[in-house]
């Protein structure tokens, strides 16, 4: 997910090269969103449509993994914007089962502090060298029927992955 809208986030090149490596993996496919104008924010509450992706128009809610790039601060409000849209909860410790694990990267990264509660998960470094082996952690896991718990344990055992449910 791109926290804006599509003219802003189409010309950003690591969305499209993290959409690239995870692509290249057996069994997985990446996906699209980025934010609507406010309008159009409006339009889709209005007839009860949540947020959803660019190339098959599914929900963001039911993919296993959301990320969200983090690209600069003023995207703070609209990450919790998307995050609303998608009828994600705001709250990573809110966040059950069903929900899917919400991992942040993108240069804001570097102080995860501020982001703490929205994120399951915050990359901190260059997400393409570590996103292939994210991706096959929560692949895996799945498949074996691991909780979310399990998931995130592993994930904060990856060098550079921020896992703040495990730190006061």
């Amino acid at each position: 997910v791109y926290p804006d809208t599509y003219e802003l986030g189409q010309a950003n090149q690591a969305v499209r090269i993290l959409c690239n490596a995870v692509d290249r993996k057996d069994d997985m496919a990446a996906e699209r969103s980025f934010l609507p104008a406010p309008d159009f924010c409006d339009v889709l509450r209005a007839h009860d449509i949540p947020l959803f992706s660019l190339e098959s128009c599914a929900p963001v809610n039911e993919f296993d993994v959301v990320g969200i790039t983090l690209s600069h601060e003023l995207a703070a409000t609209t990450i919790l914007e998307a995050l609303d849209l998608a009828g994600i909860p705001l709250h990573a410790d809110k966040r059950n089962e069903e929900d899917p694990l919400v991992i942040a990267g993108g240069p804001c990264t570097y102080n995860p502090e501020p982001f703490y509660r929205f994120f399951d998960v915050i990359s901190i470094g260059e997400g393409e060298e570590s996103i292939g082996e994210i991706m096959d952690v929560c692949y895996d896991m799945k498949q074996k029927g691991s909780s979310r718990l399990e998931i995130l344990r592993a994930l904060s055992q990856i060098p550079g992955q921020y896992v703040p449910a495990f730190y006061h």
